[in-house]
């Protein structure tokens, strides 16, 4: 069964993406002649221009006019046709209009995506708080800080507490990251989790030291 192949005139992409403190989201919309719209969404970071320049070359080659159920043979088209290793720009882009396609099929035989991927594997999925913690690097602050998250019923919450470090840390900056550390789990006490975000910027010795350092603030 063919759901709508995408004509030239029916698709379009929101080039701008959506703004937030910590990255930029690239969406892409996609049309079909059926009146079907699926979209798809990505974070480039620092490649948004890429990730639309390629697009703007390769959905005329291989996006429209396809039958966006043949999902698997337009990304191996995508990933293959281009004859050159398909790297970050690229492989966001096929992701993007993958998304998109999944989408339309969904919209098409009204089942929420997941069933046609392989169906649930559980009813509930745990959610950690994020990017809440942008407040001045004293104890009061990520304290107050941690007090409001918890109070919107959150049981986990995330947070970086290394400011702009990076590969390796002075003894001061190892100071400044172990204070929040034992803050946030003075404020929540011992029923929520905590996780540490490094972010994978630091050398092997300073993760492991930075680890054990953490340890008593029962990182998860």
């Amino acid at each position: 069964m063919r759901k709508g192949k995408v004509p030239h005139e029916d698709f379009s992409r929101d080039a701008n993406g959506v703004g937030h403190p910590l990255a930029q989201y690239t969406f892409v919309r996609v049309d079909t002649n059926e009146g079907l719209v699926g979209y798809g969404e990505a974070r480039a970071v620092n490649r948004t221009d890429s990730v639309n320049g390629y697009l703007e070359e390769a959905v005329p080659r291989y996006v429209l006019g396809h039958d966006p159920f043949n999902i698997e043979q337009l990304v191996q088209r995508m990933f293959r046709e281009d004859y050159a290793r398909a790297g970050e720009t690229t492989m966001t882009g096929i992701a993007l209009i993958e998304m998109a396609c999944w989408d339309i099929v969904g919209k098409a035989t009204a089942q929420p995506v997941y069933r046609l991927l392989g169906g649930a594997v559980r009813e509930q999925i745990k959610a950690y708080a994020n990017g809440w913690y942008t407040v001045e690097r004293t104890l009061e602050e990520f304290h107050a800080a941690t007090k409001r998250v918890i109070a919107g019923s959150y049981r986990a919450l995330k947070f970086d507490p290394f400011g702009a470090g990076y590969y390796e840390l002075s003894l001061a900056e190892k100071s400044l990251a172990i204070s929040p550390g034992e803050a946030v789990r003075d404020a929540v006490g011992d029923d929520v989790e905590i996780r540490v975000e490094m972010r994978g910027r630091f050398n092997p010795a300073t993760a492991i030291e930075m680890a054990h350092a953490l340890a008593p603030s029962q990182p998860s």
